[in-house]
């Protein structure tokens, strides 16, 4: 009854998870940037803008609390990991 959903479901699962990837590599390089330059690890005025420009490029609108909530969490997860890799890099450093 479901069955071509799932498949729908699984096929777009499985490029999330790609895209996911490769933003993650990014978030990879900007962490070393960060510890590098010894920058914050919070950029509000970023994290504003990317909020914006996914919420304006939302073509339904009963869809965007929810991409708000993906993306607010894609941006945790990005700081958890930089948060992860900085420390890392400093206990590199020192030792």
């Amino acid at each position: 009854m479901l069955e071509e959903q799932y498949q729908k479901i699984d096929g777009i699962d499985q490029q999330l998870a790609a895209l996911f990837e490769q933003r993650m590599a990014v978030v990879d390089e900007i962490a070393q940037i960060k510890f590098d330059n010894q920058i914050g690890l919070t950029n509000i005025q970023r994290e504003k803008a990317v909020m914006d420009q996914r919420l304006a490029a939302v073509e339904e609108p009963k869809f965007e609390p929810y991409i708000v909530d993906l993306y607010q969490t894609m941006i945790l997860i990005a700081k958890q990991y930089q948060v992860k890799k900085m420390k890392a890099l400093k206990e590199q450093a020192e030792a």
